[in-house]
């Protein structure tokens, strides 16, 4: 493993002021979990930073879908205004700090994917799941449908609505019953294909 800034995970969190205040209370603390387990995953220096560059160059757009998808008012204050004006000057040298690392880097991550499930089972069935989200953190809303517990972990199955499933492990075993439905981010790169779905290691829940 990697000698990950124990900062950066700090520094990433304040990043997500961005996102609307409830999106933010509900995901904050997965999405900055997994990309801390993004960080440490990383052998390499170059790794970690192509893993900053794809995350700051898509963070702009992901927070500004959000604001646009619960209809909150974009009328900017000039305040506003500049600080969108830094994040696509960010973006900007994001992006180009992403492509000049993806050509010294074979291994390129791809940042937080917010998926479905089901997503991710038809993924895992399709054959293109690693390719899709081998190098990405998953952050989705799952349904359990049953749990396994041993001690402290427990298995959880998510419902799909396909005759495959999704399967977590949790090293700490999230408090939920069968029903719920609860937050969960995991490293795509944990995934297994099972005979029924997929499996997902090193789980964790808001």
């Amino acid at each position: 493993m990697g000698r990950t800034n124990k900062s950066a995970p700090a520094v990433y969190g304040k990043l997500l002021i961005l996102y609307p205040g409830p999106y933010r209370r509900r995901y904050e603390q997965p999405m900055v979990q997994t990309f801390a387990d993004m960080l440490e995953g990383e052998p390499s220096r170059w790794g970690r930073l192509a893993i900053w560059a794809r995350t700051l160059g898509d963070l702009p757009f992901s927070a500004a879908k959000e604001h646009l998808t619960k209809g909150k008012d974009l009328t900017m204050s000039r305040n506003m205004k500049l600080v969108f004006a830094g994040i696509i000057a960010l973006l900007i040298i994001a992006n180009g700090l992403s492509f000049w690392l993806g050509n010294m880097h074979a291994r390129q991550a791809t940042g937080i994917e917010k998926v479905t499930p089901a997503q991710l089972a038809d993924a895992m069935q399709a054959d293109d799941f690693y390719s899709s989200y081998g190098n990405a953190g998953l952050l989705f809303d799952g349904t359990a449908k049953s749990i396994q517990r041993k001690g402290n972990a427990a298995l959880v199955t998510f419902a799909t609505n396909r005759p495959y499933s999704v399967t977590c492990q949790f090293p700490q075993a999230p408090s939920l019953k069968a029903g719920d439905t609860i937050s969960v981010a995991a490293p795509g790169g944990s995934a297994e294909r099972q005979p029924h779905g997929v499996l997902l290691h090193d789980c964790v829940s808001d």
